[in-house]
């Protein structure tokens, strides 16, 4: 399905409910994880079936003047960083908030699949692009985000980086 992300450099770990996410995070042996601009999938293995599901896409970083600026921490801390809650509205780090949606939607692990997009392509893009296919494919959200968005800025890089990758379901939609 994401064919055009198999390019970037890239990496994974597995979490259990009981595992500590921090801990998993920095034993990522990535030299550039702590200062790279990325996307990431998170896929939830559901206790029932062995079948392993998209739950949750994001990003870490952006593009300001055709440059990557990335988050401090980088693809690192982000991966361990915060998240909204869609109950309370608020922060919480993922190592609370992953278990409990965990929890909630009968899922016994995670595998966190990480990708650095380096200096060519802005991550929002790329993470919109995932999303975006998700939804074309599975004809809904990944069950953790809440929300497809793309900056009215993006539009033209958008249009623009799907035509470069190729992303043939994407092409016919912005054709229309």
């Amino acid at each position: 399905m994401f064919e055009f992300i198999k390019k970037y450099s890239n990496g994974s770990f597995s979490f259990g409910i009981e595992d500590n996410l921090k801990a998993k995070c920095m034993e990522i042996q990535y030299e550039n994880i702590d200062k790279c601009c990325g996307v990431y999938i998170v896929y939830g293995y559901p206790k029932d079936k062995g079948d392993k599901e998209i739950v949750y896409i994001g990003s870490s970083g952006h593009f300001e003047d055709n440059r990557p600026i990335p988050r401090k921490g980088g693809l690192r801390r982000r991966l361990y960083g915060r998240q909204k809650d869609d109950l309370s509205g608020e922060l919480v780090f993922r190592s609370i908030l992953w278990p409990r949606l965990m929890q909630r939607d009968s899922i016994h692990k995670l595998e966190i699949c990480w990708y650095d997009t380096g200096k060519e392509h802005n991550p929002l893009i790329v993470e919109f692009c995932l999303i975006l296919t998700h939804i074309i494919c599975r004809k809904r959200l990944p069950i953790w985000n809440n929300e497809l968005k793309l900056d009215g800025r993006s539009k033209n890089d958008f249009e623009q980086f799907v035509k470069e990758q190729n992303i043939t379901s994407l092409i016919t939609a912005i054709n229309q």
